[in-house]
């Protein structure tokens, strides 16, 4: 049964864990096809940064002190994430919709996760942008959420620690059940890491003795 792009992009990773009989190699193709609008989305966002970073001073400037230039920033560069997220996935449903694959209630479940999801990497990418690691942040959190997920799905008793495991649909309790993620352990923790981001992107630039 065609599931539709929505789904097949958005949803996550069908197969779980716990089951028999697992095609190691679907798994992985589910993995890569779930990865493609993480990576569009950190694309956009290195792009807007790079734009950003040729203005920075002047940008200081005008908000008067460089603490409320990056709380500004960070709330920002979140906002312009969530638009590139809910661009692709209302992309994706209007092709559903077109092929007549339709938008059911498990639609919002699937857009929930996964933007809370993004943004929450969206986080971690803006502290990277703040290091030498700058070049290659998106290949790091990448690979943060390949790995994590493979971890998790690997070992059931570890899944609901996992990052990789957080954002998927379909690993979630709303599809699986008691077997799957809850969405409060998803939740809760990737709010947890955004305000951490804040704070470790804060504190890098008072290192930097931009501070006042």
């Amino acid at each position: 049964m065609n599931q539709g792009i929505l789904f097949d992009f958005f949803g996550g990773v069908t197969q779980n864990g716990s089951g028999w009989g697992i095609d190691y190699e679907k798994v992985l193709y589910e993995l890569a096809r779930w990865l493609i609008p993480i990576a569009v989305c950190l694309l956009a966002e290195g792009v807007w940064l790079e734009k950003q970073r040729k203005i920075e001073a002047l940008a200081c400037y005008r908000y008067g002190s460089v603490k409320l230039w990056w709380r500004r920033k960070f709330v920002k560069s979140l906002q312009n994430g969530a638009v590139t997220a809910a661009a692709l996935f209302a992309a994706a449903m209007a092709v559903d919709l077109a092929g007549g694959v339709g938008f059911a209630k498990r639609g919002w479940n699937i857009f929930l996760l996964w933007l809370f999801h993004m943004l929450t990497i969206l986080s971690m990418f803006l502290v990277l942008d703040q290091t030498r690691l700058r070049g290659c942040a998106p290949a790091i959190l990448l690979l943060l959420e390949g790995v994590t997920f493979l971890l998790g799905f690997s070992d059931l008793r570890r899944a609901r620690l996992m990052f990789g495991m957080w954002g998927m649909y379909t690993q979630s309790r709303w599809r699986l059940g008691e077997t799957g993620i809850p969405v409060l352990s998803s939740l809760v923790p990737e709010a947890a890491l955004a305000v951490s981001a804040y704070l470790a992107g804060r504190a890098l630039w008072k290192r930097k003795g931009i501070f006042e």
